[in-house]
């Protein structure tokens, strides 16, 4: 079956009778469909130039938003951080002295009743970490010796505490001195030394708090030299 063809009257033919001009339907639907996609294009640029004038009062007050959360959040932040970081440095502090209180108790037992026990004990400490950092300041290290009592504690015996400075000068008379120590076997001396240091804030976060005084033992048997 051929194509569709539509009788039109030619006025050039007026008088003569009818022409048939032949008229492609399919072809003039096919020339209409491309123009259907053109008037949602148009009406899309025009919703998107309204939209494009309300965007940067959006945008200001997406900022604003966002700078206010900020200025609320920030403090409570910073609090957290700072907290983490002073409480980091102060355990640090705390276990260097604890290592240090350590290490000068075991020099004292393998120094036993040597004259220089003392001395060998100080320069330990001041090659520790506690010694050598700033973080926290040592006020002085105490060498004293101690009784066991008959329930296995151990208590000072009073008037035998050797004080010193971290540079190993006494900080007065040195009531037991180390060739005083007993160091026989079966019999040797307990000691016990203490580290007393401070720890200064360095955040500034607990300031109003001031310096904490700060201290740690360590006790021992000083080792047998005699039999």
């Amino acid at each position: 079956m051929g194509p569709f063809t539509l009788p039109i009257a030619s006025s050039a033919n007026w008088t003569t009778g009818f022409t048939t001009t032949r008229v492609d339907v399919l072809a003039v639907l096919s020339e209409s469909r491309k123009l259907l996609p053109v008037i949602p294009l148009i009406s899309n640029m025009a919703g998107s130039t309204s939209r494009d004038l309300k965007r940067p009062a959006a945008r200001r007050r997406s900022r604003g938003q966002t700078m206010t959360e900020f200025a609320l959040v920030s403090p409570v932040l910073l609090l957290v951080l700072f907290g983490i970081l002073e409480s980091g440095l102060l355990l640090f502090s705390v276990g260097t002295a604890r290592f240090a209180a350590g290490e000068a108790a075991r020099q004292e037992a393998e120094s036993g009743n040597a004259a220089n026990a003392d001395s060998f004990s100080i320069q330990v400490v001041r090659g520790t970490a506690l010694g050598t950092t700033n973080l926290a300041q040592v006020q002085h290290i105490d060498v004293y010796k101690l009784q066991q009592q008959a329930d296995g504690t151990l208590t000072v015996v009073p008037g035998t505490l050797d004080s010193y400075n971290l540079d190993g000068s006494a900080r007065g008379a040195i009531p037991w001195p180390s060739a005083a120590r007993d160091v026989k076997n079966g019999e040797s001396d307990f000691l016990g030394v203490t580290i007393y240091y401070r720890y200064i804030w360095k955040t500034g976060l607990f300031l109003f708090a001031g310096p904490l005084n700060l201290n740690q033992s360590f006790a021992i048997r000083l080792e047998p030299q005699t039999y």
